[in-house]
């Protein structure tokens, strides 16, 4: 396992960018959670596209399966986002469900990572 750098750096900008994004959505209500949700929206949307293109894997199919698997995960991250947007806005349920999903996510690429 190799981390790619100039990915991860895209990577970054653009979860940051995302982050802002969600960040700036929510300011019409007066919305307090909503540097909470700019923060995981970022970490979530980082963890999971870094995990798939920022790291080179070793030989074989693994790697295909894994970027896949983080274009799922950030796609799933982003309907979560995008739904703690347009509803009511309620902290715990979102950290919950965001951090459920990001864990899940680490563990399947972990295990697929250790079957190469």
């Amino acid at each position: 396992m190799k981390i790619r750098v100039v990915p991860t750096l895209i990577l970054a900008g653009i979860s940051i960018l995302a982050g802002y994004a969600f960040y700036a959505a929510n300011v019409h209500d007066g919305n307090t959670g909503r540097w909470m949700m700019m923060v995981c929206s970022a970490v979530t949307l980082f963890v999971s596209l870094a995990g798939g293109f920022g790291i080179r894997y070793g030989a074989g199919g693994s790697g295909v399966g894994i970027m896949v698997l983080s274009v799922i995960a950030a796609i799933v991250h982003l309907v979560i986002n995008l739904v703690a947007t347009f509803a009511p806005f309620r902290a715990a349920p979102y950290i919950i469900v965001s951090g459920i999903v990001l864990l899940i996510y680490i563990g399947i690429v972990y295990s697929m990572s250790k079957a190469l």
